[in-house]
């Protein structure tokens, strides 16, 4: 086993999947939102596919809305990704309350996953940089691209540039949240993750790692359709990371 390997031994993946998804519907009427299907297969089996291709073998599922879905999902398959739990939290719980619950699985430090989006994120580059860091977490940003075209224009209202949706000075959080476990002991009940990320980050233990590879969300309708005509980069890219 080679040091890198042995590196990712004391990480858990920790797959947040509890929420409602109520944006998404109709879709989450009958599912819950992870396992939404992507050309085929669940968004949830994407992500655990590609993480489990990048070495880690450890996850924690974080259930609440259709919870028995899931379960299912991973009594089935889960066995092909290494070794899976789940944790119910119930539909209600804040996300830090579904951390907390999952504690329990976690031998060592944390990566925490939103069960919505999926990432290329090099799995040991993203290590190699928290760990050269010292931070006691460090989460993955993306740059943040416009939704809308940029119009530029001077004193005199000319317009001097026009943009189509260009990629803005700002970074967004994307998840891939890396926890030692100093940082996992100062998680609150009842809290929300960015809450929790703004505390860690008010005494400089909370770092980044920036993402330039490729990145999906699945909150709406639209988001889903536009992943449906990209996710082909995500199953040609598993374990191939950047």
């Amino acid at each position: 086993m080679n040091d890198f390997a042995k590196s990712l031994e004391d990480i858990t993946v920790v797959a947040l999947c509890g929420g409602k998804g109520e944006r998404l519907r109709p879709f989450t009427d009958t599912v819950p939102k992870p396992l939404v299907e992507l050309h085929g297969r669940p968004l949830l089996e994407h992500l655990l596919s590609f993480l489990s291709a990048s070495g880690l073998r450890k996850f924690a599922i974080c259930t609440g809305y259709k919870a028995e879905a899931i379960h299912e999902f991973v009594a089935r398959k889960g066995a092909a990704f290494g070794e899976l739990h789940c944790v119910d939290s119930g539909e209600s719980a804040a996300m830090c309350d579904r951390v907390l619950d999952a504690r329990k699985r976690i031998r060592g430090r944390a990566l925490v996953c939103y069960g919505d989006t999926l990432a290329n994120v090099s799995v040991p580059a993203l290590v190699a940089a928290h760990e050269a860091s010292g931070a006691k977490a460090t989460v993955a940003v993306y740059p943040l691209t416009s939704p809308f075209g940029i119009v530029a224009f001077d004193e005199r209202h000319r317009v001097t540039q026009l943009q189509e949706k260009p990629v803005l000075p700002y970074w967004i959080n994307i998840g891939f949240l890396l926890l030692e476990p100093e940082a996992l002991d100062r998680l609150r009940r009842g809290t929300d993750l960015v809450s929790y990320m703004d505390q860690l980050a008010t005494d400089s233990s909370l770092g980044v790692f920036l993402h330039s590879g490729q990145h999906l969300t699945v909150n709406t309708e639209k988001e889903r359709a536009d992943a449906e005509k990209e996710i082909e980069f995500f199953t040609l890219m598993e374990g191939k990371t950047s």
